[in-house]
């Protein structure tokens, strides 16, 4: 299935990231959840060279997108848990490794939701990169495409929650992405939510038809058009950062050259006190 190789894609490039000089963001774990082919290439430096110069042919900019958002979300999840929550919900958690590797996350509930295929495979490599699987995590089978995804997002609570959604509207329908912009829009005041997205502009840009067709877009929004969409559902946007963000706040800091491609942008928004949600809480 795709996701699943979008899953482990990103995992390689995260660990590949803490072969760096200065990496962006520390993740112990990230080569210790891979099996197969990306172990090798991971545990190898001339396999490491050879798959981010094939990687940056391929895609020129990926690898600085992919691991460019993980420090901005790593960088906004520390942000909300330092205000006092301490409930997350991640959906489409892939193998994503925030809730072993952050200490901030190690002391909150969380709730992972993704497609039973993916959990399967996150759950035997967290077995082999720990020895058992944390007591504070639940892992929730979650198909947004179905019906009864509201539902099953609904299953987590409506408390002050941080939720995280890396990834994943770019890869569903609409119909789907709103499921989850819905759930966002029941959680309580004070809640924060984290989500990616593609920009129209760069969905219809000439030139980008192989990185739609290759990573399989189907929602992309014009930043307007989503900053709406959450205030419609009583959320505030607090960030919209892209490329020209990381570049300036992640690399030229660190005077570290990278490419990053500007085919996907970083949210964060906050359920502010008396909203609806807020009215419904408990």
């Amino acid at each position: 299935m795709r996701v699943e190789r979008t899953a482990d894609g990103v995992a390689l490039m995260r660990a590949l990231e803490q072969h760096a000089v200065r990496p962006l963001f520390d993740d112990p774990l990230a080569a210790r959840m891979l099996s197969g082919w990306p172990a090798v290439v991971a545990a190898r430096r001339p396999l490491r060279w050879l798959f981010l110069h094939a990687l940056e042919r391929a895609g020129p900019g990926f690898y600085g997108a992919v691991v460019c958002r993980t420090r901005a979300i790593d960088d906004a999840c520390r942000s909300a848990l330092a205000g006092g929550i301490d409930r997350v919900v991640i959906v489409g958690a892939g193998m994503d490794t925030r809730p072993y590797r952050m200490p901030e996350m190690a002391a909150a509930r969380v709730w992972e939701f993704d497609l039973p295929a993916v959990q399967a495979a996150k759950k035997a490599a967290l077995r082999r990169a720990r020895g058992a699987l944390p007591a504070h995590v639940d892992y929730v089978p979650l198909n947004l495409a179905q019906p009864d995804a509201a539902e099953v997002l609904a299953g987590a609570g409506l408390g002050r929650t941080l939720l995280i959604c890396e990834a994943v509207t770019m890869y569903v329908a609409e119909e789907a992405a709103d499921r989850v912009l819905a759930c966002a829009g029941r959680l309580a005041a004070g809640s924060v939510v984290i989500l990616t997205y593609v920009p129209r502009a760069e969905a219809d840009r000439a030139g980008n038809e192989g990185w739609s067709r290759r990573l399989g877009w189907r929602t992309a929004y014009d930043p307007a058009e989503l900053a709406g969409r959450l205030r419609a559902h009583g959320l505030s946007p607090l960030a919209d950062v892209g490329a020209d963000e990381h570049r300036a706040r992640m690399l030229r800091d660190g005077d570290r050259t990278l490419a990053v491609f500007p085919g996907e942008r970083v949210v964060v928004a906050a359920r502010e006190p008396g909203s609806a949600a807020a009215a419904h809480e408990g």
